[in-house]
């Protein structure tokens, strides 16, 4: 058993609020396949730096599932020709990569170590003009 991570990026067009309906029969399916969901989560409609061929938006849904390496091809083919999904990937999941992400918003920003202490040191002689 390992443990994965499935990304589902919905058109927004083809589903109703965030998917929530759409998302229960991927839960269905995944447990069909022979995967234990642990995690869930709704990462909303987000739009595209590129677009995905007339795209510009989609819904972004997370899953952690444990079960065996044929996974990812079983769920690749049941949802390869999908309309409703413009993209899926599959990753390969470590306990707490991403416990910063999924944080409350106040705990990730300005922390003191995200800024540096001196902003022209010396070894930057480049930026100068040196005559």
């Amino acid at each position: 058993m390992a443990k994965y991570e499935a990304v589902f990026i919905l058109d927004p067009r083809k589903i109703e609020g965030n998917g929530e309906a759409f998302s229960g029969t991927i839960e269905a399916e995944i447990k069909k396949i022979g995967g234990e969901i642990t995690r869930i989560k709704c990462l909303e409609k987000k739009v595209f730096a590129r677009p995905i061929g007339k795209h510009n938006a989609g819904v972004y849904w997370d899953y952690i599932v444990d079960s065996d390496a044929e996974f990812v091809e079983k769920l690749n083919e049941k949802y390869q020709l999908n309309s409703s999904v413009l993209r899926l990937a599959v990753f390969h999941y470590v306990d707490g990569q991403d416990d910063d992400i999924f944080k409350p918003r106040e705990e990730r920003l300005f922390k003191a170590e995200n800024f540096q202490d001196d902003m022209f040191g010396d070894d930057r002689s480049y930026r100068y003009n040196k005559r």
